[in-house]
């Protein structure tokens, strides 16, 4: 009686399959390379040419700008250390809140308070103390001496009103340079898109204190509830 079973044969694969399967991955492979070069290769947003104006016009443009947060780095140099840490300032017309975090030797700090109310300093791990000057507070518990009053408008590129002062001014009428209230600071760098606006300032005062800020983000607010900004 015949066999009515037929073994089974496996269907033979085309000898050329491995290399087809093989170049359409290599194919898909080089088109999602040339995409990803062709996003990354985009040419950067060009930079507004700064324009040129005086002084006062300057004075006009950055003096509205009363309610902002800057995000960057900050050296502190005394001649017994030098520390650096991260800097988070927000300001809110007279409302500040100043917070520091990094290898400070004394672990976080914030600084936060106005000419009405007075200052608060907490310290990671210590309790909080207040007082009625910034300056004296930082001083006594720091020994920093740190013109909290002034630098608001120090570091817009202003000179603190109704003191006197001494200017030299770069070719676009920005601060190169600022001599006040014992104080030398040094505009060394304006950022590149929002060029009126410091990037890199270094403070000095009779060689004992010197601040170095490189103030990397702007931010500006017109919110009409400072707490919504600065806690305090």
């Amino acid at each position: 009686m015949p066999n009515s079973l037929t073994s089974y044969q496996p269907r033979s694969r085309h000898p050329l399959q491995p290399v087809r399967s093989l170049l359409t991955n290599f194919s898909l492979f080089a088109l999602l390379l040339i995409g990803l070069i062709g996003c990354s290769s985009q040419p950067p947003q060009p930079v507004e040419p700064l324009t040129k104006i005086s002084w006062e016009q300057r004075q006009q443009q950055l003096l509205p700008l009363t309610r902002w947060q800057v995000l960057g780095k900050i050296n502190i140099r005394t001649p017994q250390e030098s520390n650096t840490a991260s800097l988070n300032w927000s300001q809110y017309d007279d409302h500040y809140r100043i917070y520091m975090a990094g290898p400070l030797g004394q672990g976080a700090i914030n600084i936060s308070g106005s000419e009405r109310h007075g200052v608060i300093l907490d310290i990671s791990g210590e309790e909080r103390r207040q007082a009625a000057s910034p300056e004296q507070l930082l001083n006594q518990q720091l020994g920093w001496s740190i013109p909290i009053g002034q630098m608001p408008y120090w570091i817009r590129g202003l000179p603190a009103p109704n003191r006197l002062h001494a200017k030299t001014l770069d070719p676009f009428n920005r601060l190169q340079q600022l001599q006040q209230n014992g104080w030398t600071i040094d505009y060394l760098s304006y950022q590149q898109k929002q060029q009126h606006l410091p990037r890199k300032i270094q403070l000095h005062r009779n060689g004992k204190m010197k601040l170095t800020l490189i103030l990397k983000q702007w931010q500006f607010s017109s919110t009409s509830n400072p707490a919504q900004q600065i806690p305090l």
